[in-house]
């Protein structure tokens, strides 16, 4: 008896709600917004979000809406859906548009579009829409993001029945992008932070492309709005995006969703992936020769190889909120760890059968650096990687004051497992925070990138933000090797 009364509640509930959010946003109370995923920064392009971060145009409408006092439902769906459900009254709001004649807010950000083409091409020699009829006057094929919202002239000339047959939709920039490496198309149609975000994921298809992206000038993105929607609700709406505007919010916003990316895009190089891999490895060496030295178990000489390589991390990460945390996302630390500590486990296992390498020492690996310096060398390229790799987490989990947080993310990421692996082992006795002049080393850079980002980097300067991590590797680096050879101390208190 309980039950069907429940069940007749509740479906009398699911058909009043609907009536009752039009009728509210009649009245400017609760607004239904389709938004329509565009895989623009970080979103996917499945709609989601990465690194649980929410999309910036809603997190635009979010702010818009609480400054003008309304409700908001997010409904996602395709741009046909989208404006099917406009015209029919089944949503009050579409986001995000770029052609709205008499229906549309003021505009709230410009998106940059850029071509992008495989290096194999010729360069284009025009600028701006004038680019895409040269492209497409040499017959190339051109591809486009489906439901993205391009300006009138581009949607216009990528829609025409001239170019029917030489231009192809994708649902996002991603696979538009693995097309061009296929050879299906020669250039793509897209935001630019899309693209950055692209060749992060799939870093080995950059050589496929040309080095640098024609920009097809800006997109003026506003929401539309539904023909019941109350005019006061409109005024409202423009006028919280207007003040957005002014105080800045939406630029720190954009910038904010931006540095993720950009950052993503610029260690996804060769040299910074083989940088990690080798600083993950000689920071569970150093575990590991401890371990040997000090007659640990091999169960302890797992903990003392792992807590250097992957527990800084793993403390950023739990501190930052970051979901997945490093190591849940990527195993790949903890397979070197465990493979570090069996190689060199069966390595001095079988040398001291054979009499021929020394308890607690390894072989020289170099006619002219002792093991030690061998050690110090790839300890000081770790240390510089897990720098840049802090302040990225910082960045990606949102940490805000990022000039706070992106340092003392860097010293935890770089030199937090290491402080906690002398804390297990021997107490209070700690290098790290006695007199070894080393997490400074991390904070320092860390501090140096920090900066960069928050006052100098922007989307349309990814070799700069390359030549930035350039720099605070090698920094952090050549700062190490210099603490290690003249033998610098940290000031004591």
């Amino acid at each position: 008896m309980f039950r069907a009364v429940f069940l007749v509640v509740l479906a009398a509930v699911v058909l009043t709600v609907p009536t009752m959010a039009r009728e509210a946003a009649k009245s400017g109370g609760i607004l239904r917004a389709a938004w329509v995923p565009t895989a623009t920064g970080l979103i996917d392009g499945a709609g989601g979000s990465k690194d649980g971060a929410t999309p910036l145009d809603l997190q635009i409408l979010g702010e818009a809406a609480r400054r003008a006092h309304l409700g908001i439902v997010i409904l996602p769906m395709g741009r046909a859906a989208a404006e099917a459900d406009l015209a029919q009254g089944r949503v009050e709001l579409l986001l995000p548009a770029a052609i709205a004649p008499g229906t549309g807010s003021v505009p709230y950000r410009v998106e940059r579009e850029v071509l992008l083409c495989a290096r194999r091409l010729l360069t284009v020699g025009h600028q701006g829409a004038a680019t895409l009829e040269e492209a497409y006057g040499r017959g190339w094929r051109i591809g486009v993001v489906r439901d993205a919202p391009y300006r009138q002239d581009i949607a216009t000339l990528t829609a025409s029945d001239r170019v029917a047959d030489r231009t192809v939709s994708f649902s996002n920039a991603s696979l538009g992008m693995a097309a061009i490496v296929d050879g299906a198309v020669e250039c793509l149609v897209a935001r630019r932070l899309s693209m950055l975000a692209a060749v992060a994921a799939a870093p080995e298809s950059e050589s496929y492309f040309a080095r640098r992206a024609v920009d097809l000038g800006g997109t003026e993105l506003r929401l539309r709005f539904g023909g019941n929607v109350a005019a006061s609700t409109v005024d409202a709406l423009n006028g919280a995006l207007t003040s957005l505007s002014k105080d800045g919010t939406i630029a720190r916003l954009e910038e904010r969703a931006a540095r993720p990316v950009m950052l993503r895009f610029a260690t996804a190089t060769w040299w910074f992936s083989l940088l990690d891999v080798v600083g993950t490895v000689a920071f569970a060496l150093s575990g590991v020769l401890i371990a040997r030295a000090e007659r640990f178990s091999l169960l302890g000489a797992f903990v003392l190889a792992g807590l250097p390589a992957v527990g800084g991390g793993v403390v950023r990460d739990l501190l930052l909120g970051r979901e997945p945390i490093g190591i849940v996302g990527s195993p790949q630390p903890l397979f070197l760890v465990i493979g570090t500590v069996v190689v060199a486990y069966a390595v001095m296992t079988l040398g001291e059968k054979i009499g021929r390498v020394p308890t607690g020492r390894l072989l020289t690996l170099t006619g002219f650096l002792s093991p030690r310096m061998v050690l110090e060398v790839t300890d000081a390229a770790g240390l510089a990687a897990f720098t840049v790799i802090g302040v990225a987490v910082a960045v990606g989990a949102g940490a805000e004051p990022l000039w706070l947080w992106g340092p003392l993310a860097a010293g935890l990421g770089g030199a937090g497992g290491g402080i906690l692996r002398d804390l297990l082992r021997s107490g209070y006795e700690s290098p790290a925070l006695r007199s070894s002049f080393y997490a400074e080393v991390c904070v320092l850079w860390g501090a140096f990138l920090t900066l960069a980002i928050i006052h100098f980097l922007r989307d349309d300067q990814p070799a700069l933000v390359r030549m930035t991590i350039a720099v605070a590797v090698i920094g952090g680096f050549a700062t190490r090797m210099a603490v290690v050879i003249y033998g610098t101390r940290s000031p004591r208190f």
